[in-house]
């Protein structure tokens, strides 16, 4: 009975293989904050520096730039499924030869820097092929819902995983934090590699160049598609710097160190499930109003808690970014998707990674160097201020052209 009010709710559940994914993906996304939060907290705690924090995140960051739309031409020709068994392996890997690294005492910031990038050029090619995924397991119908309630997962952990990691990080080494992520990817690795998908259609194995060019010129020449990754490149460029302005905002504003950090992200993730949990309820294509107006209220938050010092008031404020900012990740990746044919979904995809975190490396040094030269509240208010302004250019000139034809 249960089970059928959420079907009813959350239409993407009423699909058995969504369920098992959803499930061992939160237990995966519950590792990946813990070393998240012990990765950010460790680098600061190292350096005491906004740039070199900054560094780590580009080093993350990069590998989307470099590699993403390459990726999309194999997510394309080959079984989604099977990338994906792939690169939770390699993810485990990553996270285990942190923990040695922190176990033999060999760990320096030269290693994590390395090792941030190996975990980007995984993610280069995971993110594009779980997104192309998500239709083989729901349809197009259910889209909308499934994006949903991944973004509700992946805030559900991000409430728990910093607030579990401050806890731990006060009674083990930083090792045990990365080594429980490396565990916490075994469900889902075994999930991928037993569950059975009806795969859509791939492309053939033709010119690879001219198949990239394919995708690019499908992307462009599609207003939807376009507009809403115009749109990501400044808010990612821009607000979804959390790991960068988290952890100076809670010690140099805040005065409140790592149990601040634990609680502004907590602030972001009780906001995003709130927008994800709202979002999930819905079907079929997304208004692209709701897109630009999320976008520009996603910088006006920024600029608003740049103002504050008070703690509660900030988390409320921290609350609304993740609430303004899940809104619109959810609305332009389903427009995205929606807007693209199956035989594209890879290269149309890893379009939308190399945008969203191919963008981050500049966002965060172009961040955290203005914190550190014009002061933390100033750079924050700086960053959400030229994001407001450029959401409002981009909407005024997508009317434009939608009143052209």
């Amino acid at each position: 009975m249960m089970m059928n009010k959420l079907t009813v709710l959350f239409p993407a559940l009423s699909v058995s293989n969504f369920r098992r994914y959803w499930i061992t993906q939160w237990i995966a996304l519950l590792g990946f904050w813990l070393q998240m939060t012990a990765q950010q907290w460790l680098v600061y705690e190292m350096t005491d520096s906004a740039v070199l924090l900054g560094l780590v995140s580009a080093a993350q960051f990069t590998p989307s730039f470099l590699f993403s739309i390459g990726a999309g031409l194999v997510i394309d020709r080959y079984s989604r499924r099977k990338i994906l068994v792939v690169t939770q392996f390699c993810y485990i890997l990553q996270a285990l030869a942190l923990s040695f690294l922190l176990w033999s005492g060999h760990a320096s910031y030269g290693w994590i820097l390395f090792l941030a990038f190996f975990l980007g050029s995984i993610d280069a090619v995971d993110m594009p092929t779980r997104l192309a995924f998500m239709p083989e397991l729901v349809g197009g119908e259910k889209l909308r819902s499934a994006v949903s309630l991944n973004s509700a997962n992946f805030n559900i952990a991000r409430m728990i995983g910093p607030a579990m990691a401050a806890v731990l990080m006060s009674h083990m080494d930083y090792g045990w934090l990365f080594f429980l992520n490396a565990v916490s990817l075994l469900p889902i690795l075994y999930m991928y590699s037993v569950m059975k998908v009806a795969e859509l259609p791939h492309t053939s194995k033709g010119n690879a160049w001219e198949e990239m060019k394919d995708g690019l010129r499908y992307a462009r020449n599609s207003r939807t598609i376009s507009g809403s990754l115009l749109c990501m490149a400044v808010v990612s460029t821009l607000i979804l710097n959390f790991g960068t302005y988290g952890p100076l905002f809670a010690d140099r504003v805040l005065h409140q160190g790592l149990t601040g950090f634990g609680a502004v992200l907590t602030a972001i993730g009780v906001g995003s499930l709130a927008g994800g949990l709202f979002s999930a309820t819905g079907k079929g294509r997304p208004d692209s109003r709701v897109l630009f107006y999320s976008a520009l209220l996603s910088g006006f938050s920024l600029m608003a808690v740049s103002f504050v010092s008070f703690y509660w008031a900030a988390l409320f404020l921290f609350a609304l970014l993740g609430l303004f900012s899940i809104i619109f990740m959810i609305n332009c990746n389903t427009s995205i998707q929606m807007a693209s044919p199956p035989s594209y979904h890879g290269r149309v995809m890893s379009l939308y990674t190399f945008v969203f975190l191919g963008t981050a490396p500049f966002g965060s040094l172009l961040v955290s160097s203005a914190m550190e030269i014009m002061g933390t509240s100033e750079g924050m208010m700086a960053a959400g201020a030229i994001a407001a302004a450029s959401i409002f250019l981009i909407g005024i000139l997508y009317r434009m052209h939608r009143r052209n034809g």
